[in-house]
């Protein structure tokens, strides 16, 4: 446990500067807007948006970034490494994912800011500030499970994407990023073409269930909402594909990445 401690610690290092910066800029873009519209302060939206889709990529980036820097410039430290590649990239999957839940946390934040500060009147005929907090929460939960899956997911295919890259290099040379090119379109157009094909629903859609969040049931009762539809047989789907193209990176380093 201590040296994948320690291993995690050198990557919160490595990543600590970068990751402040764009909290920065993205925190003072946020008060900016907050200070210069005082009056609707709904604008804060804004800068949540851009913290949710930071959050979704941001994983993907980091991994495909900083494999790519590990395997490009100290690549013996790396393979002469006594742990496994799969615990090499677990430490480095680890900082990316929290990184992303604090950037969720930061949307929410602002969220909760634009409700309780805005200046909106509220009529009577309207959800109440607190119901709309309720549903905040609830569906930021959903929303903020779903967006760190999907990031694990995207971040899967930025890790083999960087793999596939050194991999090739004594052969390609130069143009070892077409291995990376080849990865971006499986996980992209093939992934997609296998999305819509008879065999995904047939393996896929089963356990089939309605998410329908507390806090909108009493709202909703006069409309024809009726939950998300969620199959269980996708989300298992997801996940096994997330750790299958994450063992293949990890099996690539061990047995086919040379110095």
């Amino acid at each position: 446990m201590n040296p994948f401690w320690h291993l995690i610690k050198k990557e919160y290092r490595m990543s600590r500067m970068s990751f402040l910066t764009i909290s920065a800029i993205i925190l003072i873009a946020g008060l900016w807007l907050m200070y210069s519209n005082r009056q609707h302060l709904g604008i804060v939206i804004a800068p949540a948006s851009l913290l949710v889709i930071l959050a979704l990529f941001y994983p993907a980036i980091f991994m495909l970034n900083s494999v790519s820097k590990e395997l490009k410039n100290t690549p013996h430290l790396w393979l002469q490494c006594p742990q496994s590649a799969w615990v090499l990239l677990s430490a480095k999957l680890i900082p990316a994912i929290t990184h992303a839940i604090f950037f969720l946390i930061l949307a929410g934040g602002a969220a909760y800011m634009a409700l309780f500060f805005s200046l909106w009147p509220i009529h009577s005929n309207s959800i109440t500030t607190e119901q709309a907090a309720l549903i905040i929460t609830e569906l930021g939960i959903y929303a903020g499970l779903a967006i760190v899956g999907s990031s694990l997911y995207l971040a899967a295919w930025g890790t083999l994407m960087a793999v596939a890259s050194a991999t090739v290099r004594n052969w390609l040379g130069r143009f070892r990023w077409l291995a990376g090119l080849a990865v971006l379109l499986v996980a992209t157009w093939g992934v997609g073409w296998l999305h819509n094909s008879w065999l995904y629903t047939q393996v896929t859609k089963w356990g089939r269930f309605d998410l329908m969040p507390m806090s909108l049931k009493g709202i909703a009762s006069d409309h024809s909402f009726a939950g998300f539809e969620i199959y269980t047989g996708e989300i298992v789907a997801v996940f096994l594909v997330t750790l299958a193209v994450f063992a293949l990176a990890a099996w690539l380093i061990d047995n086919k990445v040379e110095v």
